[in-house]
Parts: C-alpha cells; sequence; structure tokens
C-alpha cells in the first residue's frame, strides 16, 4: 500500500553516483510503491518521493487437452499467455519421467505437441509448467489421460453345430476393445480356398460367427482377426479344426407337379408330360421316380442329374393322358446322403386336338367354309 513498505531494505553501501537494486521475490499481477534512500560519505541522507510499478502478470495456461491419443502417443493442445517456454513434464506416475518444451509467445497463443514412445493401455500423468521471460518456472496442474490398449483377440473357441444340411462350426472369442469381426477359414490342403467372413460392426467383448457349408471329415485353418476404428490391428493364433462326418439327409421342400398335353414329334399324336420342381436345403442331385397308379412303389425314373444345386427342375415327358401317377423327388448331397420328398399323386389331363386342328374349326364356326 501506498506509504507502507516491507522492513527489509535492499541496499548497497558502495558509494556510487548511479545507483541500481534489484528488487526480488515480487509476486506477478502486483503494484508495488517504493522511495529511494541514499546517504553520501558524509553521512548526509536522502529519500525520494514515493513512485509505484507493476509487475507483469503470471504465465498462464488454459483449455488443455488431449484431443488425440493413440497407442503410442498423444497430442496434447494448450493456450498460453505470458509465457515464453511451455514445459510438459509426464510418465506413468506424478514423479514424471519424460519432458517436452514448446517456446511460446507472450501474446496469448494455442499450440499443439506430440507426446511419443508411450506405451499403450497405460494411464499417464501430465503438467504444463510456464516459464516468465526472467525464467521463473511456474507449476501447472497435474492432469492424466490414458492411451489406446493395443486391440487383442482371446479365448477363441470352436463348437460343431449339429443337425445341419452341411457340417456348421460356431465360433466364439472375446477382444478387449472395439473391433470388427474377420474370420478366414480353409482347408488345411487348399489355401488358395480360403474364404473371409466378415462383420464390420465393432464389438468389445464377447464375438460369434457361425461358419457354415463346410466340407465334412476336412481339417480346416483358421485365423481370427479385427480392426478398431483408428486402424489397429489384432490377430488370433493360428486355430485348426476338423469337421464332423455329414449323415444328415437333405430337406426337400417347395414341391410343384404341373402336367400338360404336348404333340409328339409335330403329329396329331400327343402325350402328355409332368413337370416336377423343388427346394432343397443343401446343394443336392436331382431325380424323380414315378408310377402308374398310386402306392408304395415305383416302376419308372428319371435319370439321375449328378449337378448339385439348391432349386430342381425334372421334366418327365411321354405319359399317357387322363391317368393317375404318383410320383416323389430323390436328392443326394455330397456325402451320399439321400433326402425324398412324400409321395405325391396327380392325373395328367385328357388328349385335346392339335392346333392346327383347333385354329380350322374356329375359322368353319366363323365363316362357314372348309367343309368337307
Amino acid at each position: 500500500n501506498s506509504g507502507s513498505y516491507f522492513e527489509e531494505e535492499p541496499s548497497n553501501s558502495e558509494q556510487v553516483i548511479d545507483h541500481t537494486i534489484a528488487l526480488n521475490n515480487l509476486e506477478p499481477g502486483t503494484t508495488y510503491y517504493y522511495v529511494a534512500k541514499w546517504t553520501d560519505e558524509d553521512g548526509n541522507t536522502g529519500v525520494s518521493e514515493e513512485k509505484s510499478f507493476t509487475t507483469q502478470q503470471a504465465p498462464t495456461v488454459k483449455n488443455v487437452s488431449v484431443p488425440t491419443i493413440g497407442l503410442t502417443n498423444a497430442v496434447i493442445r494448450f493456450t498460453s499467455t505470458n509465457a515464453t517456454k511451455v514445459k510438459i513434464y509426464y510418465g506413468p506416475t506424478t514423479a514424471f519421467g519424460g519432458a517436452q518444451e514448446v517456446i511460446t509467445s507472450p501474446t496469448e497463443s494455442t499450440y499443439t505437441a506430440i507426446i511419443d514412445n508411450l506405451f499403450d493401455g497405460t494411464t499417464y500423468s501430465y503438467k504444463l509448467n510456464t516459464f516468465d521471460s526472467d525464467g521463473y518456472e511456474y507449476e501447472g496442474t497435474i492432469l492424466d489421460f490414458t492411451t489406446i490398449p493395443r486391440p487383442e483377440i482371446t479365448n477363441v473357441r470352436l463348437q460343431q453345430v449339429t443337425g445341419t444340411a452341411q457340417p456348421s462350426v460356431l465360433l466364439t472369442w472375446e477382444s478387449n476393445t472395439s473391433i470388427s469381426s474377420v474370420a478366414r477359414y480353409y482347408p488345411e490342403n487348399a489355401p488358395e480356398s480360403a474364404v473371409n467372413k466378415v462383420d464390420v460392426e465393432r464389438v468389445a467383448g464377447k464375438h460369434r460367427m457361425l461358419l457354415s457349408g463346410l466340407l465334412p471329415q476336412t481339417a480346416y485353418t483358421l485365423v481370427i482377426s479385427g480392426e478398431d476404428a483408428l486402424g489397429n490391428q489384432a490377430q488370433s493364433d493360428i486355430q485348426t479344426f476338423t469337421t464332423a462326418t455329414d449323415t444328415r439327409p437333405p430337406l426337400l421342400s417347395n414341391l410343384q407337379v404341373n402336367s400338360s398335353i404336348v404333340n409328339t414329334d409335330g403329329s396329331d399324336q400327343v402325350s402328355a408330360q409332368i413337370t416336377i420342381s423343388w427346394d432343397t436345403d443343401e446343394p443336392t442331385s436331382s431325380q424323380v421316380e414315378f408310377g402308374e397308379g398310386t402306392g408304395t412303389t415305383y416302376a419308372q425314373s428319371t435319370q439321375e442329374d449328378t449337378n448339385l444345386t439348391f432349386n430342381h427342375l425334372v421334366v418327365i415327358s411321354g405319359l399317357s393322358p387322363s391317368k393317375v401317377y404318383h410320383l416323389r423327388a430323390i436328392s443326394n448331397d455330397a456325402a451320399g446322403n439321400s433326402g425324398t420328398s412324400i409321395d405325391t399323386v396327380t392325373i395328367t389331363p385328357k388328349a385335346t386336338d392339335n392346333a392346327l386342328d383347333l385354329v380350322i374349326q374356329n375359322l368353319q364356326q366363323i365363316f362357314g367354309f372348309l367343309v368337307n
């Protein structure tokens, strides 16, 4: 305060004409009042009028953030004022151990600093100490951030699924972070046949995936991988498994039976044909057994189409019109398991005049000519 001074008075006893005294340990941003006193060789003293000065504001930092955190690095952003330098101390404990300096402008400005060579999945303490123009260091507040853990895949489990059309395996595993799911698998003796099954949804914790359509009694190689939002990848150890024997017959569904009358070799003779279509739940061959009348025995069968497919179509030609037939579809899978449809009874249509005769009859009725 004006007129009130500290008891301790810095002084210099050397007799000089130009006088300089340094005042230390002052508070920043504070107004100080002072008077100068002097004594000559004869002991005469004098006192100046009171004057004042204001020390500079202390350097500060604000808006401290860590906008980007990786596996082994982090970006620290801050805004400083009245600082000529900011020193970032960091480490896995509050004892720190690492430091990085950023030269700054005394005017308010924003800076970023990249901290490298960190450990993944580790919490780091850090503080930003500021320095004024005299080199005095000001303590900052201790903060912390945690680096991203490296993605890991653990606890891989494989379970054979029973009762499926083709051998299937249920995969389960766990990840410590949110990652996508990719299962790459192939028969051990045919790596060129590798298949990638992908689920792009990022999940942390438990994952599951069903591998279906596998070959029976076949040794497979499997690797599970995943990627987090920053592109960091994880991969499991190589897994091997052997599929079970395929003993389940294919299931037939959507059986459709249609009959029609057709001309025989363009002559006036007509015959009936039956078109049979059906679906199977796995790739299978196509064949139909059939016979006249009803019953449980089938006198004839079509030639087996050994092309394995899910959708089937068989045409039986050369049948008699106005006859009762019964039939069933047969499908064999790659393992030799045979599936059959239920017995179906159908009646072929009556024979009709050929198309030319029908046209002539219509013309006769309309115009009354060409009458025999």
